[in-house]
């Protein structure tokens, strides 16, 4: 089994759902008596100067907090690493320059979850710095898969946006939030979306699968998969 690295605390709340899912589908995947669990290590920065940089559009800096943890990942033995974020895929190019550890792109495993479903169009939540308006998520699903992007606009984008940092980055998750979601979901559809992509990483412990008439996939559980699929790996 090869050994997983996650960048966590971007914020802290998915983080946990990250170790649950990697670790509950190591257990699934290797039977036996159970006690099977995933070689990790974890690593977290502080999400303050993280934002920080992310409302000053300064992603270099961004790219260079992650990268020290990416280093750090690496020096503990990680085989390659995943951030439990999305919105910071923005600052990939500098991780890059600045780390040789592997790592597994957010956007991908759900994107080839919407693939290998038939998906063509999708519906996209996010963050409204990057993922909404930026093109690491919509380029790469446009560009690398094929797929038609739909957008949240007006209030809803707006909802959206500001539920992640006001609430649900600090752990809270309110019915009337869920609410504003669900309404969010409905325009989407309303507009062609085929499924929905929670493209934030705390998006699913707010909306369930019977907030949406059509198919969520999850980033972060998708993520999360990827993950347990390359450190089974043989090769």
């Amino acid at each position: 089994m090869k050994t997983i690295g996650i960048i966590g605390g971007i914020a802290w709340p998915s983080t946990i759902v990250y170790y649950r899912t990697i670790n509950e589908e190591v257990a699934r995947r290797l039977g036996g008596n159970g006690l099977h669990c995933a070689k990790l290590v974890i690593v977290q920065t502080d999400f303050e100067e993280v934002e920080r940089n992310q409302v000053l559009g300064n992603w270099e800096r961004v790219g260079e907090l992650l990268s020290i943890e990416a280093n750090k990942l690496k020096a503990a033995g990680a085989d390659f690493f995943i951030i439990a974020c999305n919105t910071v895929h923005t600052a990939m190019p500098y991780i890059d320059a600045k780390t040789d550890l592997p790592y597994i792109h957010i956007v991908d495993p759900a994107a080839q979850t919407a693939l290998s479903k038939g998906y063509k169009t999708v519906g996209l939540l996010g963050s409204g710095y990057t993922t909404m308006k930026g093109t690491y998520f919509t380029g790469r699903l446009m560009e690398h898969y094929g797929l038609n992007v739909l957008l949240p606009e007006g209030e809803h984008r707006d909802n959206v946006h500001n539920a992640l940092y006001k609430e649900l980055a600090k752990g809270i998750f309110l019915p009337k939030t869920r609410a504003k979601f669900k309404t969010a979901i409905e325009d989407l559809i309303k507009r062609g979306a085929e499924t929905v992509i929670l493209g934030c990483t705390e998006f699913g412990m707010l909306v369930k699968e019977e907030d949406c008439p059509v198919p969520l996939i999850d980033t972060t559980i998708a993520h999360a998969r990827a993950a347990v699929d390359r450190a089974l790996q043989e090769n």
